[in-house]
């Protein structure tokens, strides 16, 4: 494929002798600005799994990542919208090849773009993906912004958002979890931390799991696993831990909204613009990866005051209270 190379920089701020270089430059090496010549183009296709609030607000944040650049033309479809003779139209050999990238976003998005691009198309990357390597094959090369927080720094967040806790109760189904748990462990051994496993092989088996074990933990933590997690459940386990006067520690919005003591959560439109940084770098012919994403961690300093808890008298980022 013809691909003409550039250098990726950040978006040039209005007025002043830094965006008149910042254009300059642009010019200078190839890249036009929004308001140039938009003779040499590299589309790029954006795949969205479905029409939903996280998906759209990191559409919309891979769409202001390319806003500076005239010669990048990003389309976007929705498979939500495609029946599957369009589905399978997207991926057809003379279509793929009109494209520079394929962006998908969500797991449905990337399942479909990485089996009908294969891997002799265009350059592909993932946002929005749990455990792109189960998803995808360990074997692939993989690029993008995972949903997945390295474990240890988890754990290193937990123990500066609540430095109170010490034994954390951790409740996960063994069939998928399992490596995580070992993680967990052995990143809280290293702060003399202890994770408590409390397994779970089906939803039935929550209460029982957690019967005769609320003394054995200062905090109970819930992360991501089909088993345990559904908005029900999630407002059961955090009202029942309340009254166990224990925190509990979720992974996004909804559980800190919820009544959860910390919580890690995303801005979909800053993982959107990271992803574009990663487009920006693979289109001007530079190396990528795959890399952690950004993350805030809230602290609830209104459920910790009820549960007679400590939190942090100074914040660092990405620790902070929550709104």
């Amino acid at each position: 494929m013809n691909r003409r190379k550039f250098i990726a920089f950040p978006a040039p701020r209005r007025g002043g002798a830094g965006s008149f270089l910042t254009v300059f430059c642009l010019i200078v090496l190839g890249l036009s600005p929004v308001h140039g010549d938009q003779s040499a183009t590299d589309r790029v296709a954006i795949v969205v799994s479905k029409h939903i609030r996280p998906y759209v607000e990191a559409v919309e944040g891979l769409k202001s990542g390319f806003s500076a650049y005239a010669n990048i033309v990003p389309r976007v479809f929705n498979l939500e919208k495609l029946n599957n003779q369009a589905r399978a139209g997207l991926f057809e050999d003379e279509r793929v090849n009109g494209f520079s990238l394929f962006i998908a976003v969500g797991p449905e998005a990337a399942a479909s773009v990485w089996k009908g691009v294969g891997n002799k198309g265009p350059a592909k990357l993932y946002v929005m993906v749990l455990h792109p390597e189960k998803l995808l094959g360990e074997r692939e090369k993989l690029f993008g912004v995972p949903l997945n927080i390295p474990v240890g720094t988890q754990v290193e967040m937990i123990h500066r958002g609540l430095p109170s806790v010490r034994q954390i109760g951790l409740l996960y189904d063994p069939e998928h979890n399992r490596a995580f748990f070992r993680r967990a462990a052995d990143a809280a051994a290293a702060l003399n931390l202890t994770v408590v496993p409390l397994r779970v092989a089906s939803k039935k088996g929550i209460p029982g799991a957690l019967q005769g074990r609320w003394t054995d933990m200062d905090a109970l933590w819930l992360i991501p696993d089909r088993t345990v997690i559904s908005e029900r459940i999630v407002r059961y386990l955090i009202k029942d831990a309340f009254l166990q006067q224990r925190p509990v520690i979720g992974y996004n919005r909804f559980f800190y909204e919820t009544g959860a003591a910390l919580a890690f959560v995303f801005d979909y439109r800053a993982l959107g613009r990271q992803c574009a940084q990663q487009a920006l770098r693979i289109l001007s012919g530079q190396s990528c990866r795959e890399t952690p994403p950004v993350f805030h961690v809230w602290v609830n300093k209104g459920v910790c005051d009820k549960l007679g808890l400590r939190y942090p008298e100074e914040y660092m980022p990405p620790l902070s209270p929550g709104p």
